[in-house]
């Protein structure tokens, strides 16, 4: 009997030692990685509601920053403003001033989608029921996919934005309508593959892989304490080589790549960063911590990152005239563009 429970204990030793192993293996940074492609998520409602030019500020993103990659949204409550009546005015700006420069655009679609309230209805869908709701979206999604699936700048469609996360005014989640979505984007784009994107620090994402080709993370640094409402912010203990090992645990099981779809690079309080004060925003994102984040994203060895806070940037530089941070902006764009051209 002893020598039985000697075996056991020998092998569970022996099994735990390989798992550890194989933890260890798939976490371990890759020698000569390929060098991390930078871009940025853009919102044009977002720029205007801080007080800057979309517009403007856009073209800025692409020529004084030299952004060559982009993650735009096709808004509800923007492109039909009206039951019916779509207009895609202000997309096709972004989507033909990006293709002109050669950029290229991962676009998303549904009704959920970045920025606060992430569901983004418009006024006149509010008294229709769900179900209606759910159907007005289906038609959206069709109508924009069919508009720009053909777009020299399109690279890839993100549908719904963290969409099995409970975040921001937007109903519960629905796997039903999620992949009633995706259905309906492949059979009209065949070609273009499908982000889904997930929270990098609540989930391991094997949920959110079992949608799209691609999987999304977000990666914020320092935030807010919802629970204890401090006023200052605190570092997340999550290590770099977590993300690499649940980006590799993702490909292993679902074959699907991982890419930093959010990288913080603005301030995250107890209110809009517009209305805190000038130091309440560098004690959540300095400069210095800009340039922390953007070496503990590349240390991840994800293939690319999507910066979170470029309006911030230029809302710094043109409002208060602090260019800090859009002069570090295009060092790293400068950086990056050398490295991957």
């Amino acid at each position: 009997m002893k020598g039985f429970i000697r075996a056991v204990v020998g092998l569970t030793i022996i099994l735990l030692t390989l798992a550890a192993g194989g933890v260890f293996l798939l976490a371990a940074p890759l020698p000569g990685a390929p060098s991390q492609i930078q871009g940025v998520s853009f919102s044009a409602p977002h720029a205007s509601g801080i007080g800057l030019n979309w517009q403007q500020t856009y073209i800025a993103v692409l020529d004084d920053l030299g952004v060559r990659r982009l993650r735009l949204s096709a808004y509800w409550d923007v492109t039909e403003p009206q039951k019916d009546m779509f207009s895609f005015a202000d997309l096709d700006f972004q989507m033909d001033e990006a293709a002109s420069r050669g950029a290229h655009v991962i676009l998303g679609v549904g009704r959920k989608l970045p920025r606060w309230p992430e569901c983004h209805d418009p006024q006149w869908a509010a008294e229709l029921t769900e179900q209606a709701k759910q159907q007005e979206v289906l038609e959206l999604v069709e109508a924009t996919v069919e508009r720009y699936k053909g777009h020299p700048a399109l690279a890839m469609w993100q549908l719904e934005n963290e969409p099995l996360l409970k975040f921001g005014i937007c109903p519960p989640q629905d796997r039903q309508f999620l992949m009633q979505e995706e259905v309906l984007v492949r059979s009209l784009d065949p070609d273009h593959p499908i982000l889904m994107t997930d929270s990098g620090e609540l989930n391991w994402w094997l949920d959110a892989s079992s949608f799209g080709d691609v999987l999304g993370t977000t990666m914020y640094r320092t935030v807010f304490s919802e629970k204890t409402l401090k006023q200052f912010s605190y570092d997340y203990i999550f290590p770099s080589w977590l993300y690499r090992l649940k980006s590799r645990y993702v490909r292993l099981l679902r074959g699907n790549e991982v890419l930093i779809s959010e990288l913080q690079g603005e301030p995250w309080g107890s209110q809009p960063f517009p209305q805190m004060s000038a130091q309440e925003r560098e004690q959540s994102f300095s400069p210095e911590r800009f340039l922390d984040n953007w070496d503990f994203a590349q240390r991840t060895q994800l293939p690319s990152a999507y910066w979170w806070g470029v309006e911030y940037w230029y809302w710094e530089k043109e409002i208060n005239g602090d260019g800090r941070y859009w002069e570090i902006a295009k060092e790293v764009f400068a950086r990056n563009n050398k490295k991957n051209n």
